[in-house]
């Protein structure tokens, strides 16, 4: 799971760059393994501030991170919408 200084920071980043929702997948989901990295899906962000937004996450979280832009239509965006889990938006 993500850590509560980790979800802290990423909240902040989220109002900051006004993002509609964000979901955490993968093995994070998983409160029985410690995971290596933070995987994150990410609606509502525009284009042209998706790498700055990247970028502040890398930066301020305590693990490497790993974001999908969900609005770009695929089978990874469907199975994080449908099985991940909603903490943003």
């Amino acid at each position: 799971m993500i850590s509560n200084e980790d979800k802290i920071k990423l909240l902040k980043i989220a109002e900051k760059y006004k993002v509609s929702k964000i979901y955490l997948f993968g093995s994070n989901l998983d409160s029985s393994s410690e995971s290596n990295d933070i995987d994150l899906g990410v609606e509502g962000l525009p284009d042209n501030v998706f790498f700055r937004f990247y970028s502040e996450l890398i930066f301020s979280l305590s693990k490497p991170v790993d974001l999908i832009d969900l609005k770009k239509k695929s089978l990874l965006t469907n199975m994080v919408k449908s099985d991940g889990m909603l903490i943003y938006g």
